[in-house]
């Protein structure tokens, strides 16, 4: 069943980001990603009060190889650009998951990425593809029936799936850690003893259903 994730980055954290940080007064919505064999084209509408960037202002940079300028409205602009081959993109990441981009704009200094995906296995892929490629998100909305499906396996709850997931995607789990439990806990809406009471609890659920189940199996074998 599809079902929604949603992440945000700041704008300095991958390329594409910062050609649009140059520009501090325009907002940008993407309406769509078009992957060819050759590249990916972003359409992407720019939002200001102000006279909008030029298309030879826009691929003046080492990210796009070409920006056409496709319509106009008040305040709104509408363009492709085709990224560069070479260059790595969240949006690259995007299209190797395999997931579909139902919303991605820049509000100010942050980006928020609204992705519908089919499987746990899509998600794991973008946010491996973001960890190799530094690109530092962040999960701000969990795909709730996701999480019930890989939950039962281990008998972890909703929360304590949510918790875990967060941990990791976070780098709780890395040496040295990239989070505490209080900034944890401030994107769960909950305290510090929440979170690590769920943690704990989901750990013991994941060993109680994989090493220990697995040891008592073989010892009930021999």
């Amino acid at each position: 069943m599809a079902t929604v994730a949603e992440f945000t980055t700041r704008s300095s954290q991958f390329p594409i980001g910062k050609v649009f940080a140059e520009y501090p007064m325009v907002n940008v919505e993407v309406e769509r990603i078009k992957q060819t064999e050759t590249s990916i084209i972003l359409y992407f509408w720019l939002i200001t009060e102000s006279t909008p960037p030029s298309d030879s202002e826009l691929t003046d940079n080492d990210i796009f190889s070409s920006v056409e300028l496709l319509d106009t409205l008040p305040d709104e602009s509408l363009y492709s650009a085709r990224l560069k081959s070479d260059r790595e993109s969240i949006f690259v990441g995007i299209t190797n998951a395999t997931v579909n981009l139902e919303e991605a704009k820049l509000t100010g200094t942050e980006w928020m990425f609204r992705l519908r995906v089919e499987s746990a296995e899509q998600l794991s892929t973008f946010q491996s593809y973001c960890q190799e490629n530094d690109f530092s998100v962040r999960l701000t909305r969990f795909p709730t029936q996701i999480q019930i499906f890989n939950g039962r396996e281990y008998n972890l709850t909703e929360k304590q799936y949510e918790a875990l997931t967060l941990a990791y995607s976070e780098g709780y789990f890395d040496k040295p850690r990239k989070t505490t439990l209080e900034e944890l806990g401030e994107t769960l809406g909950v305290t510090r003893q929440a979170v690590l009471a769920r943690l704990q609890n989901g750990e013991k659920n994941i060993l109680e259903n994989t090493i220990v189940r697995s040891v008592n199996s073989e010892a009930r074998s021999q």
